[in-house]
């Protein structure tokens, strides 16, 4: 049994007749005569007589109705809650994010059809003095000192990118030997712990870089024009036209994000709105390639 048998069996009640039920239903009279017929097989006895007048309830309809009018009022004390739910959508959700994380999130907007407003802020753009503290943070590798609900949302893969002059009279990808010999792009000497910055120097077999920049924006820049070629998620590299990818997606370099919420805040309806909108986000970019 279903709510919307119970609610065609109150449509008849209240106005005696099938066709009067249907039209203020919205639905065919076939459709209310259908349904009506299926509940009164699944409790096992009538429920109306009908008469010159049109449907009355048998004794065991009348005995019925009492229960199917509180479970009516239960159903429209959840259409209630819901709306209100939903109304609490409404509110603005902040989101604090690397920059790779965050131009992730930033491609995604358009995946987000209803509920809150985003704001997406890069975490080391965050000043002390900022009246609003994010209520998710997303960061690569699981959190160790986290406090809050964490979870993993997805991963970013990367590859070597460069001009296409860098691949003309080459088959691709590039071997390791190959990409050793051409110019490479680095992180400035303080992102020198950067795990991609430890997997360049053993490729390029500590090959000093032909420039240094502070973020894979820039990178991306200098590699379009024949700079040098630099290492870049591959959801970067792969839609800048004015790139090539050189090598195979590089296995030791994918990355999983992990969020983090304060635990007051993880049951918020809003809150739960922009974690899964987050996780399709990532979902976008790990498709599997063709």
């Amino acid at each position: 049994m279903e709510w919307s048998d119970l609610k065609i069996f109150l449509a008849v009640v209240q106005h005696g007749s099938l066709r009067r039920a249907a039209e203020s239903l919205g639905v065919t009279q076939p459709t209310v005569s259908r349904r009506l017929r299926g509940l009164e097989q699944y409790v096992g006895v009538p429920l109306f007589e009908r008469d010159r007048d049109g449907h009355r309830l048998t004794a065991a309809g009348a005995e019925m109705l009492p229960d199917a009018r509180a479970v009516e009022s239960a159903a429209l004390r959840v259409e209630e809650k819901s709306m209100r739910l939903t109304s609490e959508l409404q509110e603005t959700v902040r989101v604090a994010a690397g920059q790779t994380s965050a131009a992730v999130l930033a491609q995604g907007l358009h995946l987000m059809k209803s509920g809150p407003a985003i704001e997406i802020v890069v975490t080391d753009a965050i000043s002390p003095n900022d009246t609003r503290a994010p209520d998710i943070f997303i960061d690569h590798g699981l959190p160790s000192d986290a406090t809050g609900v964490t979870r993993r949302v997805g991963s970013i893969n990367s590859a070597v990118y460069g001009a296409p002059a860098f691949g003309t009279t080459r088959a691709l990808p590039l071997s390791s030997n190959e990409l050793a010999m051409l110019p490479w792009l680095g992180f400035v000497v303080e992102q020198e712990h950067y795990i991609t910055m430890k997997w360049l120097a053993e490729t390029m077999r500590e090959r000093p870089p032909a420039a240094r920049m502070v973020n894979t924006d820039l990178m991306a820049a200098a590699a379009a024009n024949g700079v040098g070629i630099a290492v870049l998620p591959c959801f970067k590299g792969d839609q800048d036209p004015r790139l090539v990818r050189l090598s195979e997606r590089i296995d030791v370099l994918r990355e999983d994000y992990w969020t983090v919420i304060q635990s007051d805040l993880a049951k918020n309806p809003s809150v739960r709105t922009a974690l899964n909108w987050i996780i399709d986000c990532f979902g976008v970019i790990e498709l599997p390639e063709l």
